[in-house]
């Protein structure tokens, strides 16, 4: 199911910013299933339903509703479209507008690019005021790769964080055509939750972390992010 509601009807659940925020614990698994969960509620509206037209424009932590199962529900959907067009770059947050300042599918494509980023660094844009794309993709040109992730991502093993990282990165891309589709995002985030539900019961996910964080290192290819001021 996928669940695009206002606040009043999630009123037991919770916010995903206070997961986001630390306020509530926030395993590697939960963060794997939030993230799918956003994105096949997009992936629907913007296939199923026929709302390909309709963009978000302000997708954020705030606007993710977790019900009584701690399925991700998108509100605000569309509240863009009640603004003036000319000022409608002013609706998004700061921490999540693409810098083009356009409300479309790929800049929503953006603003999920950092909330990943967020749910991978375990670090906030709401309340650090941080530059977090700019943050890890410095991080990643210094071969600091292995560094930007949090302590329960690390403990869960950076061996499946690696791919999700490249997709964060790639999403983030200052130019809107170097992003994927939010198809393309959806069938590598479900990958890596298929590959993390067959492997983490298995012997395979006690292997060394340091030697698979040297293997994979590889996944964080320099295409996934642009030079300083490759886009004007």
């Amino acid at each position: 199911m996928h669940q695009i509601q206002a606040p009043a009807s999630v009123s037991s659940g919770f916010l995903c910013a206070d997961y986001v925020e630390g306020n509530r614990d926030f395993p590697w698994s939960l963060r794997l299933s939030i993230a799918c969960g956003i994105v096949r509620g997009l992936d629907y509206l913007y296939r199923e339903a026929h709302m390909d037209n309709v963009p978000h424009g302000n997708l954020k932590p705030s606007n993710i509703f977790l019900d009584e199962n701690e399925e991700p529900c998108i509100s605000e959907y569309g509240f863009q479209h009640f603004f003036d067009p000319r000022r409608s770059c002013l609706y998004s947050s700061n921490g999540y507008r693409a810098p083009e300042r356009k409300v479309t599918q790929k800049s929503d494509v953006y603003s999920f690019g950092v909330i990943l980023l967020e749910f991978l660094t375990g670090k906030t844009v709401a309340k650090s005021g941080v530059d977090l794309p700019k943050w890890v993709k410095s991080m990643v040109s210094e071969e600091w790769t292995g560094e930007v992730f949090d302590k329960e991502v690390a403990k869960a093993g950076k061996q499946w964080a690696f791919p999700l990282l490249n997709v964060a990165l790639r999403c983030v891309s200052k130019l809107p055509e170097n992003r994927p589709n939010i198809t393309e995002v959806l069938e590598k985030i479900e990958e890596a939750e298929r590959q993390y539900e067959d492997n983490s019961s298995s012997s395979a996910s006690s292997i060394d972390s340091d030697r698979q964080d040297g293997c994979l290192l590889h996944t964080v290819i320099p295409e996934a992010y642009e030079t300083p001021g490759s886009y004007h």
